[in-house]
């Protein structure tokens, strides 16, 4: 997911405008790369913790 974000960020960076990452304030490109970054994480820890054991 946060690769995917990645693509698109540079391909839209290099036809739109120029637009850089800031997190201070947080602008729309860096609140979604935060949001890609999480649903990573949180898909990780689903996978790990839906495991029986037997």
């Amino acid at each position: 997911m946060t690769f995917l974000w990645f693509i698109v960020w540079f391909i839209a960076n290099i036809v739109g405008s120029n637009e850089p990452l800031r997190f201070d304030p947080v602008n729309a490109w860096a609140g979604t790369l935060i949001l890609a970054v999480a649903l990573d994480l949180s898909a990780a820890h689903a996978r790990t913790g839906s495991r029986r054991r037997s």
